[in-house]
């Protein structure tokens, strides 16, 4: 299951890769057409989630702490109202509490690898640039913990494992143009992915099963026009 989502991500990514390409390719490129960089950070809401395996079969919620969101795309503007881009970072946050279980440390990282398409609409004349987009890929899920420990049984998991599921986003915002290449950018993203499931060692392995990521952030960004 693993290299059959990978392979379909690669696929989605190498077809937004030939857009770019042919759209470089475009000598008579109309107003606003080009390269773009952004970048952006802001805190992450975790809504809460579920516990679905613990070495078997298990249901319990699981609360987040406020996390964190890396945001960055390059990509291309085919004129100043649609852009296409490849988007990663990571957003992540610490596990807040799971009742009949103890946690030290834990963490849940999504590393997003997501092709997106922007619509813009430059209001004339003020310098602002509301927008809106959504976004299609994978995202690698890595469960981090110094210790995650079942009361009732005492078993535990310790370390990193990972697993690459689909992901998918939504955003919108608005930018203030500070200049002729470089855009401020306050926006709003939600971000969800498909449940993953780590696998630690044992014999045989023991399965850690969530609920997919379900995200809200909050994102102050910088956007470059080459």
């Amino acid at each position: 299951m693993k290299c059959q989502h990978r392979i379909g991500i690669a696929v989605l990514l190498l077809g937004l890769g030939a857009v770019v390409a042919s759209a470089q390719d475009n000598s008579s490129a109309p107003p606003g057409a080009g390269p773009i960089f952004r970048m952006g950070v802001g805190p992450s809401f975790f809504r809460n989630s579920q516990l679905t395996q613990f070495g078997g079969p298990v249901s319990s919620p699981v609360e987040y702490q406020t996390g964190v969101a890396l945001d960055t795309a390059v990509g291309w503007a085919f004129n100043q109202y649609l852009a296409l881009d490849f988007n990663t970072g990571f957003i992540d946050a610490e596990i807040d509490n799971v009742p009949g279980y103890t946690s030290h440390n834990t963490r849940l990282y999504n590393v997003p690898f997501l092709a997106d398409v922007t619509f813009s609409y430059p209001i004339p004349h003020t310098g602002f640039i509301p927008y809106a987009g959504a976004g299609l890929g994978g995202a690698d899920v890595i469960f981090d913990t110094d210790s995650f420990r079942q009361n009732s049984t005492l078993n535990a998991v310790f370390g990193a494992e990972s697993d690459v599921v689909f992901a998918g986003q939504a955003f919108a915002g608005v930018r203030f143009q500070i200049s002729r290449t470089i855009s401020l950018d306050l926006g709003y993203k939600f971000f969800a992915t498909e449940n993953p499931t780590f696998s630690y060692p044992a014999s045989p392995n023991f399965d850690v099963g969530l609920h997919g990521a379900r995200t809200h952030s909050v994102l102050f960004s910088l956007l470059w026009r080459f």
